[in-house]
């Protein structure tokens, strides 16, 4: 019998509009509903564990506990719990390691100019500024060639005849390999719910979390709406990397203060139907 509690058939109907598009790329990649149990079951677990709202006195989670919270059975818990492995892909870490970078690049005053833009670096790792400097100043364990050769492949720099390098800004788009870009697409959207879970679950003050929609728009109007949302936003996103670089540097030598990690996103969504309302 369904639940007829008002705010429990609001939270299943805002939970299935979530949902959706969730299943729409599941069922394009060919994993039906069977398939998706055991990695809900195995994230119902995880989250049962290394939550810290979920347990009791900040005491390590028992297979008991995490069965009675979410409803797996305790030898399943056992199972899952000693077969989750968190550790990033190749993949993942490459795709974290140039996003660091593009953020520094575009940011961080010691690689943008007076104006803001970001500076031109020396291909040779022996003279000022280069960008093996830049790559190293991320993670010491990627060789700055590989990740030189990466980029330009994808075009987002040029080297020019004096052999600096310098980033094609507008050109840093999503990247063409499908593992970099599921990377992306899971922390973008988890943080997003996270924000979400936070401002449904919290006393405290509500995250930042807006959105403008509207309907009935001819394509002409939407495609004008979309072009003027990507270069302001752009343009926002910009201005607030600038803002955190350079806070990060200030803070580098409060390393007992500095536990904060900030996540901010901003999207243009439109649906050529006037359905999925």
């Amino acid at each position: 019998m369904p639940n007829s509690n008002p705010l429990s058939q609001a939270l299943n109907k805002a939970i299935g509009k979530m949902l959706k598009p969730l299943v729409k790329l599941l069922m394009h990649k060919g994993i039906t509903y069977i398939g998706l149990q055991e990695l809900l079951k195995e994230t119902y677990v995880e989250v049962a564990d290394l939550n810290a709202s979920f347990q009791l006195n900040n005491k390590r989670q028992t297979d008991s506990r995490i069965s009675l919270l979410t409803g797996v059975h305790r030898k399943e818990v056992k199972r899952i719990r000693e077969a989750i492995n968190t550790t990033k892909t190749e993949k993942e870490i490459k795709a974290s390691i140039s996003a660091q970078m593009m953020a520094k690049w575009l940011g961080h005053p010691n690689f943008i100019d007076e104006q803001g833009e970001p500076k031109a670096l020396h291909k040779q790792h022996d003279t000022a500024l280069s960008f093996s400097d830049l790559v190293f100043s991320v993670s010491k364990d990627k060789h700055p060639r590989s990740i030189l050769d990466d980029w330009l492949q994808q075009g987002f720099i040029t080297i020019d005849k004096e052999q600096l390098i310098w980033l094609n800004k507008e050109g840093y788009a999503a990247p063409e390999d499908m593992e970099e870009k599921l990377f992306f697409a899971g922390k973008n959207i988890e943080q997003h719910l996270t924000t979400v879970t936070h401002n449904l679950t919290s006393n405290n003050t509500p995250l930042f979390d807006r959105a403008v929609y509207y309907h009935q728009l001819s394509e002409n109007s939407a495609l004008e709406i979309e072009t003027l949302s990507k270069a302001l936003l752009l343009e926002t996103l910009k201005t607030v990397n600038k803002k955190a670089a350079q806070l990060q540097q200030q803070d580098a030598d409060q390393a007992e203060l500095t536990q904060h990690s900030i996540h901010i996103g901003a999207y243009f969504a439109k649906d050529d139907k006037q359905g999925d309302k």
